[in-house]
């Protein structure tokens, strides 16, 4: 873990995490937003996470997945900090009720709607089809579908015969417009 001093420019090597409260840019790379073992969304560079005070820190963690580069904005107004601080908890316990609503989910559902969210944070859209990007193993992977990673391969090969993912190395979402009708009901 690494603790933010006065510096506005940050690097973060896989698995650490902010430690300190304000407003970060990401410059580079991505940070996971975990609550516990949940994982609740991926941030990528130009995004912006609002960090919270000590109380907080143990039950969301932002972790990076690998370098990364950030930048901690100075406190400009107190009164828009709290505002966006504000926002950001909203958001963060939508994420959690998301969360908790994929868990009453069958395990291939899970797992298709654990990879479509990922998708929808970090992909990268190629002639109607999503391409996550390789930030994370499989074994991270069936711990955020909370399966294991045997019982993941086996959903992934349903996957791919059932048209959903192209066979190949790492994950290809086919016909990104079905996926989103599938998925974000």
């Amino acid at each position: 873990m690494i603790s933010i001093n006065n510096s506005s420019l940050i690097e973060l090597t896989k698995k650490e995490q902010i430690q300190g409260y304000g407003e970060y840019m990401i410059l580079q790379g991505y940070i996971i937003c975990r609550a516990g073992k949940h994982l609740l969304k991926i941030f990528k560079a130009e995004n912006f996470i609002i960090s919270e005070e000590s109380e907080h820190q143990n039950l969301i963690q932002y972790e990076a997945q690998g370098n990364v580069k950030l930048a901690k904005y100075p406190l400009a107004s107190a009164t828009d900090f709290l505002q966006k601080q504000r926002e950001s908890q909203c958001e963060l316990m939508q994420l959690i009720i998301n969360r908790l609503n994929i868990y009453t989910l069958p395990v291939k559902e899970r797992v298709m709607v654990t990879l479509y969210n990922i998708a929808c944070d970090t992909g990268v859209l190629k002639n109607g089809d999503c391409h996550i990007p390789a930030i994370m193993t499989q074994v991270e992977l069936s711990s955020y579908a909370h399966c294991t990673r045997e019982y993941l391969n086996i959903v992934r090969q349903t996957l791919i015969r059932e048209g959903w993912l192209f066979n190949g190395k790492g994950f290809v979402l086919q016909d990104w417009q079905k996926w989103q009708m599938q998925c974000s009901s």
